[in-house]
């Protein structure tokens, strides 16, 4: 790219979304064409390039620096910082709905590399819980009867951490859990899908939860899956006191201003019963 901009006086022309910065706001490349065409006149006589065995191209991946390896040129890549336990201490919440469903995602949490100091089990009231939790890991595990429908466990799990995160019983913790955040400011990111037709409206699920999610913040335009998420739980509180305010403690008023819908579709609106 330099020394076709170099010798050839050619700027490459990017497309729009790839001049955009992390809020959306255009950004202007550095103008580097007198100093490659100063470097193009010096080295014309020689040999430009310097031939190397490894040249890995990212392609605008997000990284942490366990992910590099012994690349000699790195392309593409976006690195940030991966997490700190002595800034951030998060919970991993589990939904469970049967008696130790969860044993094998708790059993195996020690072999893992995580960054859950405490471990929250959300369970259903008539289900007991196991009396030995501190036999399967060495991280804290604490059980919870939730007072409510499984679908508010994200608004009612108990959390002393800053951060969490939610699953359920049927998935267990990934190999690395490899959490990002941007360096100095040590803010998540947070992985999302645009919501446009083929990424989500063409699907009526996702289509009701943005429309809902639109209800809070009119410009709302990213899906975020649960699993996903980084929450912040002070967020997360003031989010869930104000959704129950106008929602209903569990959510029974989340569709009753679209009477006209429920009739048109037999009482059922496909899309989420609770926050997310």
């Amino acid at each position: 790219q330099m020394w076709v901009e170099g010798t050839l006086q050619i700027v490459p022309k990017l497309a729009p979304k790839i001049m955009l910065n992390e809020e959306g706001e255009n950004i202007t490349l550095s103008d580097n064409l007198p100093m490659f065409t100063k470097w193009a006149d010096l080295y014309k006589g020689d040999d430009p390039f310097r031939y190397t065995p490894v040249i890995h191209n990212y392609a605008a991946t997000n990284l942490i620096p366990r992910h590099l390896g012994p690349e000699y040129i790195i392309h593409g890549a976006k690195l940030y910082s991966p997490w700190d336990p002595t800034k951030i201490s998060i919970t991993l919440v589990v939904s469970e709905w049967f008696f130790d469903r969860s044993h094998h995602l708790l059993s195996t949490l020690d072999s893992k590399d995580h960054p859950y100091s405490e471990v929250v089990v959300m369970l259903p009231p008539s289900v007991e819980a196991r009396d030995d939790y501190d036999q399967l890991s060495v991280v804290p595990i604490r059980p919870q009867h939730r007072s409510g429908p499984d679908h508010m466990d994200l608004c009612e799990a108990e959390i002393h951490t800053d951060y969490f995160m939610i699953t359920n019983a049927y998935h267990h913790v990934a190999t690395h859990v490899d959490l990002m955040f941007t360096p100095g400011t040590f803010k998540p990111v947070v992985p999302f899908t645009p919501a446009t037709y083929p990424f989500c409206f063409k699907f009526p699920y996702c289509k009701e939860t943005v429309a809902l999610a639109q209800r809070f913040n009119p410009g709302h335009d990213k899906v975020v899956l649960d699993f996903d998420m980084l929450y912040h739980t002070e967020t997360r509180n003031k989010f869930c006191a104000e959704w129950k305010e106008r929602n209903g403690e569990e959510g029974e008023d989340l569709y009753q201003h679209q009477q006209h819908r429920l009739l048109a579709r037999g009482g059922k609106i496909i899309g989420p019963e609770g926050p997310t």
